[in-house]
């Protein structure tokens, strides 16, 4: 029913504090990584590699045997890829057993024919697995030997090189290995259940400055009808305004804007339509490699170039004796711009595109994905293959999958270099829906779990923190949570003095102040960012899948919700309660309903008056005062999801579903359609407008509740600075600094933010826990 509430959710999504048995100390004396399994529990696993065969026997000689190796540990069983007419073959594989889960006391060798003539088994080894040699990751690999294998009657029948030993999940061998309890997994899906880390490929922003037209030739002589130009790259798609046809030389000086992924193979093609929008036609072309656009660091406009244009429909003796149209454009590739694939309000890199541009890294990251608990199941017979995924500026990891368990234990570690605080790392738990396909079938997908995301600017630096996040998932049926993932992260600064300096910079590159893009411009550059890095990440081995890249990177934009409009409004209020209570205790001074009150606020009021010197000083002394008795009330845990302030409770399904209604909508009347979607679009703007000014306050506010403590020291100290240092300069000369300040001309003024700005903008808000 529309009017019918969504039930309340009886689940705990409360952020726990855990304490797993991580090797990592807890004091805060130490910086840096101290080992690879710092901040996992450490796992044991037995490894085996399997190198090469030589002298295996054949029916008929060398050469005629189809040979492949088992490696079996008990009922656990994993064989390696089988070669054709092949006795000395090459594998070079590695296979993992987790040490907690075996049972037998050995291990099992078996080289086997696929095609068995003298029989199947080839020839067999056995290890002792308790005298199987440990080592740590800071050993040397182990050296493979040989060992002659032995047939059922004890006969040698050639040699098999392999080595096996004990190690962590720290070994390099890891990543590799194939994990003997995903035997179940077709060999060709492997790939899919190993640990990987993957780049993303550097995005620059190509600038198309369309200049004019020049002798364009109507062969139809259709007339004066508007002209405008259609620039395609790849499968993007760009137009320009119609212009007037102007006898043939169209002037426009219009700006397009594309994001293009390293490295530039691409062609752009260039097309001049005439007509309409909607009815037009090709009147000349012309196409571009785009790695001949000029490169560029700064706002510097590159020279213009003119582009011979080809007409359709003719031959090229034709078009050569004809009089040549040519098209006047400026290319350029702008490298000093971040173009944005994450929403920005949880952005996790705010670098520039060109790597020499960038600043100088202020500390690293360490995350430790520990396991997931009350996982829900996810294919038919109760089944669910997890694996993690976590994002830090352009560096993606994947944790191995863990085959059909609800409970997976990952204990992998991963680092990031972090150049600004002010920024947040995403991790997400996925079905791996891609195990059981056969090769070529992509009919499956990853669905997706739950994600939680971590602001570093929260954390205090060198403190190891462990946590259980729940997985929550909005679903138009309400909120459901998904289980929870224990995460153990650390952020390690060697130099508190280079974090304290980027507080005082903009977050954003010079180039974005100095000739900056629009929002809209911003926008369609992230659209076009995500749509190439999926396409682009598809392509790898093993693939990223596009599910998997849209959900991290947030894609769905965010439209009208009712649900967010009241949270962001509950904010607003919230935020001006304090200038409600103020306006309040004023109308009580003025009433004199307390007289003693209103006596001494006379008082103040005519010692200012006596000594306006001391009022800045007391106004600085007073926020001093604030942060140190708000320092009790400071935030115990990290921001995370808060249900209440997200309304989540409070939401109606008809509201649900209208969030979760897509564009066009699924409604059937096609005018109530149109203007529904035009409304929803409108009030999501107006809507992200109310939001972003209740960010601002939050911002402001902030520097007071300890939200960041080390922006709120920081902020303690200028204030304990600046009241003694205003308790001997002159009041009107403060005021006369502070005007002339704010009024000066123009050619003063620098189109970086100022100091405060960068600070503000750099605070945590409670937009940090909307879902």
């Amino acid at each position: 029913m529309a009017g019918q509430s969504s039930k309340k959710p009886n689940a705990d999504f409360n952020l726990k504090a855990i304490s797993p048995s991580i090797g990592a100390r807890t004091a805060t004396s130490h910086v840096g990584i101290t080992s690879a399994t710092d901040l996992v529990e450490t796992t044991l696993f037995l490894y085996v590699r399997i190198v090469r065969a030589e002298d295996l026997p054949g029916i008929r000689g060398p050469n005629t045997c189809d040979p492949y190796v088992e490696v079996k540990v008990g009922g656990l069983k994993m064989t390696t890829t089988c070669f054709s007419r092949n006795s000395n073959p090459e594998w070079n594989q590695v296979f993992a057993l987790e040490k907690a889960r075996i049972q037998e006391p050995t291990l099992e060798i078996l080289v086997k024919d696929k095609i068995p003539r003298f029989g199947e088994i080839l020839g067999r080894l056995s290890f002792a697995i308790s005298e199987i040699p440990t080592r740590v990751p800071t050993d040397s690999s182990l050296a493979s030997q040989w060992y002659w294998l032995e047939d059922q009657k004890g006969i040698s029948l050639g040699k098999l090189m392999l080595s096996n030993w004990i190690g962590t999940q720290a070994d390099e061998a890891f990543p590799e290995a194939r994990h003997l309890e995903s035997a179940i997994v077709n060999t060709y899906n492997v790939l899919n259940t190993r640990s990987q880390i993957y780049l993303s490929p550097r995005i620059w922003c190509l600038r198309i400055n369309l200049i004019q037209a020049q002798d364009l030739v109507d062969e139809d002589r259709v007339g004066d009808s508007p002209i405008f130009v259609q620039a395609t790259l790849g499968s993007l798609t760009s137009r320009s305004k119609l212009v007037n046809n102007n006898k043939g030389n169209p002037k426009w000086n219009e700006e397009m804007f594309f994001a293009v992924l390293e490295p530039f193979d691409q062609q752009l093609f260039f097309s001049v339509e005439q007509g309409t929008m909607n009815n037009h036609r090709s009147i000349g072309k012309c196409k571009v490699p785009v790695k001949n656009a000029d490169k560029r660091l700064d706002g510097a406009s590159p020279a213009a170039k003119w582009y011979n244009l080809e007409r359709p429909n003719i031959t090229e003796v034709e078009n050569n004796a004809r009089a040549i149209s040519r098209l006047n454009m400026r290319l350029s590739l702008d490298g000093g711009y971040h173009i944005f694939d994450e929403d920005p309000c949880f952005s996790s890199d705010l670098n520039p595109t060109v790597r020499r541009l960038w600043r100088s890294s202020v500390g690293i990251f360490e995350l430790g994905i520990l396991n997931a608990s009350g996982l829900p199941a996810m294919k038919i017979g109760s089944r669910t293959d997890a694996y993690c995924v976590a994002k830090y500026g352009p560096k993606w990891v994947r944790t191995r999958t863990v085959i059909d368990n609800l409970n997976p234990k990952w204990n992998e570690q991963y680092t990031w270099d972090v150049y600004d605080p002010c920024t947040s790392i995403t991790i997400a738990v996925f079905d791996n829906g891609y195990l059981h396909e056969v090769q070529g079938d992509h009919r499956g997908i990853d669905a997706r779990i739950g994600k939680v995301r971590i602001n570093l600017s929260e954390m205090i630096t060198n403190r190891i923190y462990t946590y259980s996040f729940p997985l929550a998932e909005l679903q138009p049926s309400g909120l459901k949570k998904m289980g929870e993932i224990q995460l153990a992260f650390r952020f390690c600064c060697p130099d508190m003095a280079n974090l304290l300096k980027i507080y005082l910079i903009p977050k954003l590159p010079r180039l974005h102040f100095s000739n900056p893009l629009s929002r809209t411009q911003l926008s369609g550059l992230r659209k076009q960012t995500i749509m190439l890095l999926s396409s682009r990440m598809s392509k790898t081995e093993p693939a990223w899948r596009r599910e998997v890249v849209s959900y991290m990177l947030d894609s769905n934009e965010s439209l009208w919700s009712m649900r967010r409009g009241r949270a962001d409004f509950d904010r607003i209020k919230a935020v001006m309660s304090g200038f409600v209570a103020l306006h309040a205790q004023y109308d009580k001074i003025c009433q004199w309903k307390n007289p003693t009150s209103s006596l001494i606020v006379c008082l103040i009021i005519f010692v200012l008056i006596l000594e306006p010197q001391i009022l800045l000083p007391g106004i600085l002394f007073c926020l001093m005062l604030d942060i140190i008795l708000q320092y009790p009330k400071r935030p115990g845990l990290l921001s995370h999801v808060d249900l209440q302030l997200s309304h989540v409770n409070a939401a109606s399904v008809d509201e649900l579903e209208e969030e979760f209604d897509p564009v066009p909508s699924k409604f059937e009347d096609r005018i109530i359609r149109y203007r529904y979607d035009r409304l929803r679009i409108i009030l999501g703007r107006l809507a992200a407008e109310m939001g972003k000014l209740a960010t601002r306050i939050e911002k402001l506010q902030s520097f007071l509740t300890w939200q960041d403590p080390t922006a709120t020291f920081l902020f303690m100290i200028l204030c304990l600075i600046g009241g003694i240092v205003t308790l001997f300069i002159p009041f009107q000369l403060v005021i006369s600094i502070c005007v002339l300040y704010l009024l000066r001309h123009p050619r003063f003024r620098s189109p970086i933010p100022a100091l405060f700005e960068n600070w503000v903008s750099r605070m945590p808000s409670k937009l940090d826990s909307m879902i």
